[in-house]
């Protein structure tokens, strides 16, 4: 039996059995090896790509035809991908996955994919037949892994594998100073770790400095740029990982973007033993569905929604993922980057921006990409409005990076209080609690000294509608520095809660 076919459009026969394009750019047969010796019988291997002519005229043919031949054009056993992408969908039943040709209502066995078509073929595998059902979840997540149980239990930390970690800073970013208190916290052995750092923000400069300064001599080795070298944001990250491709001790690159929140201190552990080539953990923006993966493309290469990209990002579906893109973190083994991505540019490629472009020399190396969303690994900020006039300014995200705010500047025990508990009562109606931790504390009153304008103290205050002030008090009103907006919001979302409790309606 053969499915074929798309040559000899003069013969009205074929036409009639192939005027499909899912027909067209494949050879694909099945039959008894004596048949098939046959049929293969007149090839000269004349030309190779004529392959297709071969079979279309062998099929039109009746003298040359020794046996009979059928065609499948409905699909009953084969499905080319090629010309019928949106005709083949996953239908899960009985606790396996199959294709199912919505043309014809056929559930094809064997699935054929062309170049056009292999991020298709990828995404059918990430389920066909059994590696994801809804009964299962992922039966191939722990395949191939590679335990570093036995490491970790050795002696001598030394018998970890070296990572170079490349950071990326490419813009201003809030919360740097906590990206790299959660960055010297990893759960790896940092004299097996080499950090590269590229800076291209002078904001961010006292950052850099700060870490360096305070963990630098803790790694096995660290590097940086800064603005002032002047390196494009491609080259800084095709060097990140020349520092792990030229160092053949070196078995992974971890390249991880300054504006990712990485809570879970064991994801450089997670990632090692997955073992594959390429692999990033499923992070994306709080409270929206905008992650660091596309589970499609469309025809120009960029996003496309896949079937399956809202149940990954929330979790709804657990596993492994082959996906066409992923940005902003992720993990490569230094053999492959010594092997099949040994070329020295990977962080370009046309008009594409850096991140597309990586992606796009992978795929064209046949180097799969996955992510995973078996863990909770964290989050990525949201860059959008970040301003850099003021002193400490992560204390104006309380709007675009509410949970990253709170973190950094309520009290942990502030939970307690609103279980009316860690409240106490020094005198009547005066009631003390727990609210901001010391960094809050801190920036506060910096960023108050820095503005400087103190009032005078007096009841004389153009400040005030009317200019008199009843209680003088020397001080710098929220609105002068910019912060009566996020001053409101902070009573709202914190200490009307407490309010209410203390004094229910």
């Amino acid at each position: 039996m053969e499915e074929l076919h798309g040559m000899s459009s003069g013969k009205q026969l074929y036409l009639e059995a192939a005027t499909d394009p899912a027909f067209w750019k494949v050879n694909t047969f099945i039959g008894t090896a004596n048949y098939l010796h046959k049929l293969l019988a007149d090839w000269d291997d004349a030309d190779d790509a004529s392959s297709q002519l071969f079979f279309s005229n062998l099929f039109l043919d009746p003298v040359k035809r020794k046996i009979n031949i059928t065609l499948d054009h409905r699909c009953r056993i084969f499905q080319n991908l090629h010309g019928s992408v949106g005709d083949v969908v996953l239908k899960f039943e009985n606790g396996r996955v199959r294709a199912r040709n919505l043309a014809y209502n056929t559930l094809p066995v064997l699935i054929h994919g062309n170049k056009a078509t292999k991020l298709q073929l990828n995404y059918l595998g990430n389920y066909i037949p059994r590696s994801w059902t809804f009964e299962t979840g992922c039966t191939v997540c722990d395949e191939g892994l590679r335990s570093l149980q036995g490491i970790k239990d050795a002696p001598n930390e030394e018998y970890f594998p070296l990572v170079v970690i490349g950071v990326f800073i490419e813009q201003p970013t809030p919360f740097v100073s906590e990206f790299f208190k959660r960055l010297n916290n990893l759960q790896y052995p940092k004299k097996r770790i080499q950090v590269y750092i590229a800076n291209h923000e002078n904001h961010h400069e006292k950052h850099v400095a700060a870490f360096v300064g305070d963990h630098g001599a803790e790694y096995n080795a660290v590097k940086f740029i800064g603005p002032e070298e002047a390196t494009s944001l491609a080259d800084a990250r095709n060097n990140g990982i020349d520092m792990c491709r030229q160092n053949l001790e070196c078995e992974y690159y971890f390249s991880i973007d300054v504006q990712v929140v990485l809570n879970n201190s064991t994801v450089l552990r997670t990632l090692i033993e997955q073992n594959k080539s390429i692999i990033g953990p499923v992070i994306g923006r709080v409270d929206t569905l905008w992650s660091n993966f596309w589970g499609a493309l469309n025809s120009d290469g960029y996003y496309a929604r896949s079937e399956d990209y809202i149940d990954i990002v929330l979790r709804q579906r657990i596993g492994l993922w082959n996906v066409p893109y992923i940005s902003s973190v992720y993990l490569i083994k230094g053999n492959v980057l010594r092997t099949k991505l040994q070329q020295a540019d990977l962080y370009n490629s046309g008009s594409l921006d850096h991140d597309m472009s990586f992606c796009d020399n992978v795929r064209k190396q046949g180097v799969f990409m996955f992510v995973t969303n078996r863990q909770i690994f964290g989050h990525i900020l949201s860059l959008e409005n970040y301003q850099t006039n003021h002193l400490h300014n992560d204390l104006w995200q309380i709007f675009q990076n509410t949970q990253d705010w709170k973190e950094k500047y309520i009290h942990p025990n502030h939970s307690l209080t609103l279980k009316g508990k860690s409240i106490e009562t020094p005198c009547p109606d005066v009631y003390w609690f727990p609210i901001f931790t010391e960094t809050a504390c801190n920036d506060l009153v910096e960023e108050m000294e820095h503005y400087g304008k103190w009032s005078t103290g007096d009841n004389s205050d153009q400040r005030l509608q009317g200019g008199y002030e009843n209680v003088p008090t020397i001080d710098i009103h929220m609105n002068q520095v910019g912060y009566e907006k996020e001053w409101q919001k902070f009573l709202l979302d914190f200490i009307a809660p407490v309010t209410e409790k203390m004094y229910p309606v």
